[in-house]
C-alpha cells in the first residue's frame, strides 16, 4: 500500500501597512493570518509624501527590531487608485499626486514590496481570514473617514482593467447632492464619509450635545434618541441605496461592511435591510445578506501582509 505525505507548508512571515489618512497601522502577520506583533503612528498626510514615507519607515524598523525569523516581503494598503506599486492621487491627502510605495520600500529594506488599495486589501483579508470561508461572492466596504470597496467574484479579488475596481465611494447616489473630495458630485462618499456626514447635519447634531462624534450619534440612536435615530436612519437609506445599486449590477447578494463607522452597525443595519428590499431585483430581494467583517479592527493589516502570500 503506497501513502502520500502532504508536507505542511513552511510558516512565512511578512509585515502588512495599512495607511490611512490619520494613522498608520502596521504589523508582522504569519501565513495563517496570525498577527505576530504590530505597531501603530500617526500619518501626517497633510505635510508630504516624504513625512508620510519616514512615518512607514518608523513602523518597519519597530517591527523588524530584534525579530529573528525572515520577512519575506511587505504589503501596503494605500487609499485610492493603487497601479503596479503606484499610489495615485490619494483622497484625503491634499497636495498628492503620484508616490512609487512599492518601490521605494523594496529598495529601501531590499525585500519584495507589493502596494494595493486598502479596500482590496481589506477584501482580500476578508476572503482569506473572515466570511470568505462562507462566501465566495461579495463585496467588502470600508466605512470610515472615506468609504472604499472591494469587489470578491469567484473567490478571487477582482481589481479590473487599472487596478481601480470596487471604487465604492465615487458612485454617484444623489445627481444633486454635495461634492466630495474627489471632485464628484452626490458620491457615495460625500454622503457617508464620517466628516462629510457630520458636516452636513450639523443643525441636527447639535440638538445632541456638543463635540458629537459617530460612535455618540449610535449610541443615542440605540437608547431611543429620536433625532439620532433620524440620523441613522438617513445613513442607513443612502448605504443601503449604494449596496443596492452593486446588487443589481452584479447579481451578488452578500455585503460586508468594515471600517470605523460599521462599529455602529447595530443602529443603521435596519434602514439598510429595508432600503435594499424595496429597491433591488426580485431575484436579490428575500436572499440577501449584509454583515459585519469579523475582522474589522486588522483587515487592513492582514490583507496588507496577504499581498505577500497570495
Amino acid at each position: 500500500m503506497i501513502t502520500l505525505e502532504t508536507k505542511k507548508r513552511k510558516l512565512e512571515y511578512a509585515i502588512g501597512i495599512d495607511l490611512g489618512g490619520t494613522f498608520i497601522k502596521s504589523a508582522i502577520v504569519d501565513s495563517k493570518g496570525k498577527i505576530i506583533k504590530h505597531y501603530k503612528t500617526e500619518t501626517f498626510s497633510e505635510i508630504s509624501p516624504k513625512k508620510v514615507l519616514s512615518q512607514i519607515e518608523k513602523c518597519i524598523d519597530f517591527l523588524m527590531k530584534d525579530f529573528k525569523k525572515e520577512i519575506v516581503g511587505i504589503g501596503i494598503g494605500a487609499p485610492g487608485i493603487v497601479t503596479n506599486g503606484v499610489m495615485k492621487y490619494p483622497p484625503n491627502f491634499r497636495g498628492w499626486k503620484e508616490v512609487n510605495l512599492a518601490r521605494h520600500f523594496a529598495r529601501k529594506y531590499k525585500t519584495e514590496s507589493i502596494a494595493d488599495n486598502d479596500a482590496n486589501c481589506a477584501g482580500l483579508a476578508e476572503l482569506k481570514f473572515g466570511h470568505g470561508a462562507k462566501h465566495k461572492n461579495f463585496i467588502f466596504l470600508t466605512l470610515g473617514t472615506g468609504i472604499g470597496g472591494a469587489m470578491i467574484i469567484d473567490g478571487r479579488l477582482y481589481r479590473g482593467e487599472q487596478n481601480g475596481a470596487g471604487e465604492f465611494g465615487m458612485m454617484t447616489i444623489n445627481y444633486n447632492g454635495p461634492m466630495c473630495l474627489g471632485g464628484n458630485r452626490g458620491s457615495v462618499e460625500a454622503h457617508l464619509g464620517r466628516n462629510y456626514f457630520l458636516e452636513q447635519n450639523k443643525k441636527e447634531i447639535k440638538k445632541l450635545g456638543k463635540n458629537i462624534d459617530f460612535a455618540d450619534i449610535s449610541q443615542l440612536a440605540l437608547k431611543g434618541n429620536k433625532t439620532a435615530k433620524k440620523l441613522l436612519n438617513l445613513y442607513g437609506f443612502y448605504l443601503g441605496v449604494a449596496i443596492t445599486n452593486y446588487f443589481n449590477l452584479m447579481d451578488v447578494r452578500t455585503a460586508i461592511l468594515g471600517g470605523g463607522i460599521s462599529n455602529a452597525y447595530r443602529s443603521f443595519i435596519g434602514e439598510v435591510n429595508k432600503t435594499i428590499k424595496q429597491k433591488s431585483i426580485k431575484t436579490i430581494r428575500n436572499k440577501f445578506r449584509v454583515l459585519r467583517s469579523t475582522i474589522n479592527n486588522d483587515a487592513g493589516v492582514l490583507g496588507a501582509a496577504a499581498l505577500i502570500f497570495e
